[in-house]
């Protein structure tokens, strides 16, 4: 009878330590790698910085700022303004799942009903300028 209860404790003590493991899992995820990008070397640059704003420039220019979030294993962006922003109702959010391996970051579409910045984002290779 001891060893019984001793085996239902032990696999009491397991069960505890796998859901707070899964509890936590979210909080180890790779965090988004904040950079300048681009592809080939080509211009435009995309930028992400440490304060959740990106903007995309080239030529000198400031085609498109605004605001990304990242969660797990998905990016948010929204845009706010330039030349190239998506600035209409239902088009200013997109979210895509990200990528690094390496010095690259690729963008892959989840939902995006702007399709300049799908076209832009997704299915190219981003490569760290460092």
């Amino acid at each position: 009878m001891r060893n019984h209860q001793r085996l239902l404790r032990l696999i009491g003590q397991m069960a505890a330590a796998i859901g707070l493991a899964l509890a936590f899992l979210p909080a180890f995820a790779a965090d988004f790698p904040a950079g300048t990008y681009s592809v080939d070397g080509a211009k435009p640059t995309l930028t992400f910085d440490d304060k959740s704003q990106f903007r995309v420039e080239e030529g000198g220019k400031t085609m498109v700022t605004g605001k990304y979030t990242s969660k797990g294993d998905q990016v948010e962006f929204t845009d706010q303004k330039g030349p190239w922003a998506c600035t209409k109702n239902g088009q200013k959010t997109g979210t895509y799942q990200w990528k690094y391996d390496g010095s690259v970051l690729t963008l892959t579409k989840v939902t995006d009903a702007c399709t300049d910045r799908v076209g832009s984002l997704s299915g190219v290779k981003w490569k760290a300028t460092h």
